[in-house]
Parts: structure tokens; C-alpha cells; sequence
């Protein structure tokens, strides 16, 4: 109980320190200042950050069954600090794409591989419960540090702000490591594992699952992205603007501590109607209503955002129902490649679409359309099979 207890720990620390992800909205503005770059240039790097995110995400469950689990946290971390570091110390738009981009990008997806790990191998009475606390923390840090974000960074350049996160996330690696030391591994892969992984990724379900999951994370990293913008945009004052990323991590956690239990609960088809059609909803209220209320677009940021932060925590607890919890890590892995897609096109179609027209009406638009698209594919899915059958 007391191991469970501390890797939760460690898990809870990563996850609040790879969170930070989230803080890029706080600093857009800045960026495009101090480094001359337009708006579309700069969602190059949120973007790729995503990317190489996502590749973390797909080698994550094999790095842990291969490298000793001290190792694998010491690279995750020493790439999280050095991308911070590198551009704090040598800013410039190369450093940046390099070092947040590249270096912290990656060690994103392999400390939220970390945590969600830590998180599944507790007993199945708690695991919902353990997914949702690890999943909230993500957003955690991103909506402290938001709100903090005037007093901690007051009169501090961004490369000087970067190099701040770069030395925080070392001791946080340092805690996480004390926490860890002595858990066990985790098993490495058996030879001859029956479970067909390629089947199930290429079957209908999954595929369904994963349309629905790219949406919602679309319009929710679209906010990440271009949530400040959006109420500059809209004509809000520039502290009203910068709590955008607060509101957004705030309902992200909301949404995320109750995700797990709904997973649980409800039928899969339930959940993700309503959970799409909320987000229908609240991408409306920022289309027709947000041009004229600070207000409207508050209530519609934080639905994306508990929406979002919901995804998160219920797609490994509806992956663990469909087809077993030992397979939520390997196939939950995969499915985040709908998560890195989303990241990949939503900053920078919305960067490009707020370039052409000068406003934000056409790249709400395409979010419509996506989520429209994703509540089809979610009224498609049908009941959770008795057992955990490969390609549902």
C-alpha cells in the first residue's frame, strides 16, 4: 500500500511537471515580441512539440518494460529541464523550436506514459480513481502557474522565465526519484503475448474511439494554443486575456477527476454523445455570444476545457473495460496518436485560418465541424463487450 501510495506520489509530480505543456499561451504573447515572429510561425513550435509528444506516447510502454524505471525518469526529466534550459539560456527561435519543441515535446510523452502507468497498476477497485488524480495534475501546474504567472514572472523575459522552469523541474525530477526508489519495474513483454495489438488498433471500435478522441482534444489544444489570442481577439484587456490559460486547466481538472468515475459508470455510447455535444455547445457559445461577452467565453473555455480534461481520464478506463486493464497502457499508447494529431493541426490551422481572415470566426468553424464529426462516430459505438475481446 505504502509503494502504491508513493508512486502515485512520483506520478502526481510528473504529471504536474510535464503540465507546463499548457503554459504556452501564457507566453505566446511574449514570444512574439521579443523574437519578432508571427502568431503561425510560433504555433510551428506548439505543434511540434506535440509531435515529438506523441512520439513519447507511442514508445513510452516499451521504454518502461526495457530501461530500469530510475533510467527512464532520469531522460524524461533531463530532457524536460534541458529544452527549458536550452532556450532560457541561448534564446532564439532555433533553441526554442529545439529545446520546447523538441527535447521537452518528447519528454511530455514519456512522463505522461510514466504517471498513467503508475496510475494503472493499482488495484481495479481504485484505478479510475488513481487515472483521474494523475490525469488533473497535468493541468495543475498549468493553472498555478497561470494565475501566478504576473508575480512569478513580473519584470522577467521569457527566455528568463524558461530558465526558472528549467531549474524546477530538476528538483521535482530529484523528488520523483526518491519517491521511486525501490518500486519495481515493470514486466517486460513475454515472447509469444497472444494479445493481437495490430488487429485491435485496425478495427472499427478503435478507429471509432480514436475519431471521437481527436476531437475532443482538438478544440481542447486549440485553446492551448490560442486561447490568449482568442480573447485579445475578442477585445478582452490583457489581464483578462492571460487568465484564459486558468480558466481553461481549472475545468480541464474538473473534468478530469470526474472522467475516471464516468468511464466506470456509464455505457460508452452515453458518455460520449453527451460528452461531444457539450463541446458542440461550447464552441457555439464562443462563435455567436463570445464577440460580445467576457462572460460567454469564460463558460464556453472552461466546457472545452472540463470536456478535454474528461478525455483524458475515461479513454484508458474505456480502453481497460473493452479489452482488459493489462492492455491499457500498449493500446492506450496508440490512441494517443489522436492526440498528437489534434496538436498537430489545431495550432497551426487555427494560427493559419486567424491569418487569412484576421479573426477567429473560420478556425471555430472547423472545430464545429470536427466535433460534429466525432459526435457521428461516438452515436456509432455500441456496448462494452462481457469480456476483453481483440477488435471489440
Amino acid at each position: 500500500m505504502r509503494s502504491h501510495a508513493a508512486s502515485l506520489t512520483a506520478g502526481v509530480l510528473t504529471m504536474l511537471a510535464m503540465g507546463i505543456l499548457y503554459l504556452w499561451g501564457v507566453f505566446l504573447l511574449g514570444l512574439e515580441q521579443e523574437l519578432s515572429l508571427s502568431r503561425s510561425t510560433l504555433s510551428l513550435v506548439s505543434s511540434a512539440a506535440l509531435v515529438t509528444c506523441t512520439c513519447g506516447f507511442l514508445v513510452y510502454d516499451r521504454l518502461l518494460r526495457t530501461l530500469p524505471l530510475q533510467l527512464y525518469l532520469a531522460i524524461t526529466f533531463a530532457l524536460a529541464a534541458g529544452g527549458h534550459l536550452l532556450f532560457g539560456l541561448l534564446p532564439g527561435y532555433a533553441t526554442l523550436l529545439v529545446g520546447y519543441g523538441g527535447m521537452f515535446g518528447l519528454a511530455v510523452g514519456l512522463g505522461y506514459g510514466l504517471a498513467l502507468a503508475l496510475a494503472s497498476r493499482v488495484g481495479d477497485a481504485s484505478r479510475g480513481i488513481a487515472i483521474s488524480i494523475v490525469v488533473s495534475a497535468f493541468a495543475m501546474s498549468g493553472a498555478a502557474l497561470a494565475a501566478a504567472a504576473p508575480w512569478l514572472f513580473s519584470g522577467a523575459s521569457t527566455s528568463n522565465a524558461f530558465t526558472r522552469l528549467g531549474a524546477a523541474l530538476v528538483l521535482v525530477w530529484a523528488l520523483a526519484a526518491v519517491l521511486l526508489r525501490g518500486a519495481p519495474a515493470f514486466p517486460a513483454a513475454q515472447r509469444g503475448e497472444a494479445f493481437p495489438v495490430d488487429l485491435v488498433v485496425r478495427s472499427p471500435l478503435f478507429l471509432q474511439l480514436g475519431l471521437v478522441f481527436f476531437a475532443l482534444n482538438y478544440c481542447g489544444l486549440m485553446l492551448v494554443a490560442h486561447g490568449t489570442g482568442l480573447f485579445t481577439a475578442y477585445g478582452a484587456a490583457p489581464g483578462t486575456a492571460a487568465l484564459s490559460p486558468v480558466v481553461l486547466n481549472l475545468s480541464y481538472i474538473i473534468g478530469s477527476l470526474l472522467g475516471g468515475r464516468a468511464g466506470e459508470a456509464l455505457s460508452p455510447r452515453v458518455l460520449l454523445v453527451s460528452v461531444q455535444t457539450a463541446v458542440a455547445g461550447g464552441v457555439l457559445l464562443l462563435m455567436v455570444v463570445g464577440p460580445s461577452s467576457i462572460l460567454a467565453l469564460d463558460v464556453g473555455v472552461a466546457i472545452l476545457g472540463a470536456s478535454f480534461g474528461a478525455a483524458a481520464a475515461f479513454m484508458p478506463v474505456l480502453i481497460g473495460r473493452f479489452w482488459g486493464a493489462s492492455q491499457i497502457n500498449g493500446l492506450y499508447g496508440v490512441m494517443l496518436l489522436a492526440y498528437g494529431g489534434a496538436g498537430i493541426v489545431a495550432p497551426w490551422a487555427s494560427a493559419l485560418l486567424f491569418g487569412a481572415f484576421g479573426g477567429y470566426a473560420p478556425a471555430l468553424a472547423l472545430a464545429l465541424a470536427i466535433t460534429l464529426a466525432g459526435l457521428l462516430s461516438a452515436a456509432r459505438i455500441g456496448a462494452f463487450s462481457r469480456t476483453p475481446v481483440p477488435g471489440g
